[in-house]
């Protein structure tokens, strides 16, 4: 399926390939060839690669100046997909493919060093996929200098989003461009979020929303979905200034149209990755047509996107109605956004974004918000219900916070306690939510660690390998958040092991140009769940034998809980564990 999205991709980016219908019958043919193919080029990629296997520092510079990066074999079409299927590691498991992100690409960098080359069809360019990591973040800094005006995006793959934006010609996808649209809306967007104190301005209402909906968790079978909630609720809180208790599941607790948008949007996000390589999706959309599959995906994305749409005009007519606004209102996102480009507007400016730039801009915030954060937030519940001391430590830091501060969750947030820094800032180094944080094609000939990659090349930054590196990083695989307290930071000064400190490798949300304009907002946010829920809540497995937390790789790499336990410690969650059933009726409440 990767092999067919590639090509679809390279039928639209490729003037040597400008008629698609006729690339369609080609990925025709190579949908029923390639399995065969596969499975011989597999077997022989298994006995090439166990006889090229050697180790190679993921800091050392290349040994020839200006060489070619190495990496993987790349064949037309299949790129290295064989390669990765049956690919042993150090300790005798293997890697079956590329969906095993936490593992694959870390024996990529182990393998070849810090850059070297894969092809990935569907991701890299050319007729092999060609795409090349580099895992050096002080390398990687030479590719955001070398990006252009309009840089490059890995939303530019979205292209079943473009071909629904573009269809039913919505403002919105002018943001999945590389123009001067692009450009203009971006930095409307983000200058009422994205900046340090406008995002720290949202904090009062992150805060107060977060207070109420950690309370639901028990609520939930599944962490991930409540999670995922959470987030829908902590995003629109900000945005709109208005409650849409998508994590509270009791009958009525929420509008039936804000419960159709979380379940639309949710739906968008799960169906995306798969359209994407989805063959009938891809034939049938080159011909102008839809399949069921994207079918279900336009009415989806179309749901999702209508309701935010509307509840962002409706605060428009309101403003423009000179109707007083709720004090949540007031601070909301939306709010800012109007006032900030208005003021522009009235004021002669040429960039000030128009209503329906505001639109659009608001509205995929709302849509986006959930994913990378909700991502975040599971992953640090899974390693606290696996680690109580931890757990103890962190609630003892937010308690003593909280006293400080009056009870104020906004203000312990806004203070970036250390120890609850430290286990988020060890949750990405050890299961990041996105290992391939940022992708950027370069506009000119560079230079990264010896290796010559030449303009027009598509470069990914890979944050995992070098950060569960053993000559970096002491017991890799244990979950110690005290590596980054002020003390162990202080010590690795002046040594390697410093390289782990790199701003680049801190977090999931890109650089550059198209960092995610709502990054700092959603830090804000996962500080909020996780100090809320370990306040209230004593949480640990229902099954304390089960050993390792599985993943699912969609638009991120997310882990499938396990059931959770909940031992209530405040009156609020006492109050919420009383009122339900024996069992919970989700996440099991201990007495």
């Amino acid at each position: 399926p990767q092999v067919l999205h590639w090509s679809h991709l390279c039928a639209n980016r490729h003037k040597d390939l400008a008629d698609l219908q006729s690339a369609s019958l080609a990925v025709l043919f190579f949908r029923w060839a390639m399995p065969t193919a596969c499975r011989i080029l597999s077997r022989r990629a298994t006995a090439v690669v166990s006889r090229t296997r050697h180790k190679s520092s993921i800091i050392a510079p290349a040994s020839s100046p200006s060489a070619p990066p190495p990496g993987f074999p790349r064949l037309p079409l299949l790129g290295s997909l064989p390669w990765f299927s049956n690919l042993s590691l150090p300790d005798g498991s293997s890697v079956q493919s590329l969906d095993e992100q936490h593992e694959s690409w870390a024996e990529g960098t182990r393998r070849h060093g810090p850059v070297w080359r894969v092809g990935i069809p569907g991701l890299g360019k050319g007729i092999s996929g060609d795409l090349t990591l580099c895992a050096d973040p002080r390398e990687f800094v030479k590719v955001l200098q070398a990006e252009g005006k309009y840089p490059y995006g890995a939303i530019q793959l979205q292209w079943p989003f473009i071909v629904w934006a573009t269809k039913h010609g919505r403002t919105v996808g002018k943001l999945f461009t590389r123009s001067e649209d692009w450009r203009h809306i971006r930095h409307g967007m983000q200058k009422s979020i994205l900046p340090p104190a406008a995002a720290a301005g949202y904090a009062a209402i992150i805060g107060t929303t977060g207070r109420e909906v950690v309370l639901n968790a028990p609520l939930w079978d599944d962490a991930g979905s409540f999670m995922s909630r959470a987030s829908f609720d902590l995003f629109a809180g900000l945005a709109l200034g208005r409650r849409i208790r998508a994590s509270d599941p009791r009958p009525g607790a929420s509008l039936p149209e804000d419960e159709r948008f979380c379940v639309d949007t949710i739906e968008a996000l799960d169906l995306l990755p798969d359209v994407i390589q989805d063959l009938p999706s891809i034939a049938m959309s080159s011909l102008g047509l839809e399949s069921p599959m994207m079918k279900r995906y336009f009415r989806a994305v179309s749901g999702a996107l209508d309701y935010a749409e509307a509840q962002v005009r409706e605060m428009l007519a309101r403003l423009d109605a000179a109707e007083p606004l709720s004090t949540a209102e007031e601070a909301s996102y939306l709010a800012s956004t109007v006032r900030t480009q208005r003021a522009a507007a009235a004021a002669g400016a040429a960039d000030a974004l128009t209503d329906d730039e505001i639109v659009a801009s608001v509205s995929v915030a709302l849509v986006a918000s959930v994913d990378t954060t909700s991502s975040i937030a599971t992953w640090v519940l899974a390693h606290l219900a696996r680690e109580p001391e931890v757990q103890q430590r962190l609630r003892e830091e937010v308690a003593a916070a909280l006293q400080q501060h009056a009870g104020s969750l906004a203000a312990v947030i806004e203070e970036e306690l250390p120890y609850l820094k430290a286990v988020v800032r060890e949750t990405h180094r050890l299961t990041p939510a996105l290992v391939i944080s940022s992708v950027k094609e370069v506009d000119a000939d560079i230079d990264l660690a010896g290796h010559r990659i030449p303009a027009g090349s598509l470069v990914a930054l890979e944050n995992h390998s070098l950060q569960m590196s053993e000559a970096l990083v002491e017991q890799p695989r244990a979950f110690r958040p005290e590596r980054w307290l002020a003390g162990a930071v202080a010590e690795r000064k002046g040594t390697p092991a410093e390289l782990i400190d790199h701003p680049l490798l801190s977090a999931p949300f890109s650089a550059g140009a198209r960092k995610c304009p709502g990054s700092r907002v959603a830090t804000l946010e996962v500080r909020a769940l996780i100090a809320g829920l370990v306040h209230n809540w004593r949480i640990g497995l229902v099954d304390e034998r089960q050993a390792t937390v599985p993943y699912r790789c969609q638009t991120t790499i997310a882990p499938t809980m396990p059931r959770l336990r909940y031992e209530p410690l405040t009156e609020e969650s006492r109050a919420v564990a009383e009122g339900l059933p024996p069992r919970g009726g989700g996440g099991v409440c201990a007495p």
